[in-house]
């Protein structure tokens, strides 16, 4: 046996041994989107892990790795199940194809305008629908929340119905926001983000197509006087765990991780996502911006014209086949109504 080979099985005893010693930390790296500062990071996943390491008498351990430091969102469930980190945030946008049923409330005005109701209808539907389970089935969903809806913000002109809206340049994320946007008369601008100051201060664009969250952290509310809610889409996100270091959990300690994660977990986020817009909105407020929200007669009528872009998505579920997604979809609407 040569000496490196010797210190090598050294090693390898001593790792064996440490993990074998009672109190040993089991250490879960989490990779968090959003930065260190951001209310979600702060009031919601922070607190999480603090109380994980309470619950379980220090037996497990959560270390934070914010702003996307392991693995980009894009690559987050893939990036958890090759345990290139423990812990993420999964987005079915993001992975449509292997998602699909579980972008369920991203659709067009399924979700509303609270993320603490749209978290709990979200992780109702994940613990209610077995077919939304299975996508999961290579990770362990920890729990699952959403956004506020995304709304209609406007520079120079205020939009009460659709004739206000017939070609307003607004700027759109992606390719469901376009279609949507045009459906409705208006004239979309597919942009980033962070595109979207610059072309409202030169007048490229004479709105923007967002939550309420960003706006006064881009500067973008600076430019902003009029506001419509619409409760156009939302976001839905999963947190997950790798599969294999779940595990290495006691049935003891998952039980207890279970008791802080799930339903209560999802109402956290939620909520931290509301309080935040409150504040925003409520500084927008008083620097004299002007809200309006649609009527539910109105809401009928974007509904209509919005329809489309349910039907696309139903369609392409049952052609995957997906048992019924148009009633998953119906289910959610009603969770609303309840």
């Amino acid at each position: 046996m040569t000496k490196k080979t010797s210190i090598i099985l050294v090693f390898a005893v001593l790792i064996v041994c440490l993990l074998n010693i009672p109190g040993y930390a089991l250490n879960l790296r989490f990779n968090i989107m959003y930065n260190q500062k951001h209310p979600l990071s702060r009031d919601a996943f922070a607190p999480w892990a603090k109380q994980v390491k309470e619950v379980t008498d220090g037996r497990v351990k959560v270390t934070m790795f914010y702003s996307n430091a392991l693995f980009k969102p894009k690559a987050a469930m893939d990036s958890i199940i090759s345990r290139v980190g423990d812990i993420g945030i999964v987005l079915p946008v993001y992975d449509s194809n292997r998602l699909m049923l579980s972008s369920v409330m991203d659709q067009p005005m399924i979700a509303g305008e609270k993320a603490l109701k749209n978290s709990e209808v979200l992780w109702q539907l994940y613990t209610t629908e077995p077919e939304m389970q299975t996508e999961f089935k290579d990770v362990k969903v920890l729990w699952a929340y959403m956004n506020p809806a995304f709304q209609l913000h406007f520079s120079k002109k205020e939009v009460k119905g659709l004739a206000d809206l017939e070609n307003t340049i607004i700027s759109a994320g992606g390719a469901t926001q376009t279609h949507l946007l045009r459906l409705l008369g208006a004239s979309p601008e597919a942009m980033p983000m962070v595109e979207v100051f610059l072309a409202m201060q030169k007048g490229v664009i004479e709105g923007c197509f967002l939550p309420y969250a960003p706006l006064r952290s881009q500067k973008i509310a600076d430019l902003l006087k009029y506001h419509t809610n619409a409760n156009l889409m939302a976001v839905s996100f999963f947190v997950t765990i790798n599969k294999k270091a779940w595990d290495k959990i006691s049935p003891e300690d998952q039980k207890a991780i279970e008791s802080i994660s799930g339903l209560n977990a999802a109402r956290k986020c939620g909520q931290v996502f509301d309080n935040a817009q409150q504040k925003d909105t409520t500084w927008m407020l008083e620097k004299g911006d002007s809200f309006y929200s649609l009527t539910p007669e109105q809401k009928q009528s974007w509904a209509l014209k919005i329809k489309p872009v349910r039907d696309k998505w139903i369609q392409a579920a049952k052609e995957k086949g997906y048992t019924s997604p148009d009633k998953v979809m119906e289910k959610a609407i009603s969770l609303f109504a309840q």
